[in-house]
């Protein structure tokens, strides 16, 4: 009898070491190739004319409501006035976001996070790399996002 609970000790500790290794690679992201590289996978979808749609999704009402296809050039419109100056290495968030704007093509979807009228993050639903964090207080008006805040 000893013996069968020593066994079954020693499987479990076995099976259970597994649980301590850190190699998921979900839980700690790998620094960017490049402080734009999911901006610049969205430019190159565009370019190739794949057909997407955009959702924003209210974070205060917890609602999403979808863009009219006839608006999505807005999308084109933002990531076009993007240059290296407006994106940053790190930021410190503040506030949680204001909204999201869901890009949803047909074999991948991201998520602009709008902190601000300066602040915006881009990421894929599942990547493996930190986010692009855009600084849009530069941007001209065209491609800048407007968020609307109560007065106080």
């Amino acid at each position: 009898m000893k013996h069968i609970k020593f066994l079954s000790l020693i499987l479990a500790l076995i099976f259970l070491q597994g649980c301590t290794l850190n190699s998921s690679r979900y839980v700690h992201f790998e620094k960017s190739p490049s402080k734009n590289y999911y901006s610049n996978k969205i430019k190159d979808n565009l370019m190739d004319n794949k057909t997407y749609s955009l959702q924003v999704f209210d974070t205060n009402l917890y609602k999403y409501f979808p863009v009219d296809e006839k608006d999505n050039d807005i999308l084109k419109n933002f990531i076009n006035t993007l240059d290296e100056s407006a994106f940053l290495d790190k930021f410190e968030i503040k506030n949680k976001e204001v909204f999201r704007l869901i890009i949803k093509f047909q074999e991948e979807n991201y998520i602009i996070k709008i902190y601000d009228n300066k602040i915006a993050t881009l990421n894929p639903w599942d990547g493996h790399y930190s986010e692009d964090i855009i600084d849009m207080s530069n941007l001209p008006q065209i491609g800048r996002a407007h968020v609307w805040t109560p007065v106080t």
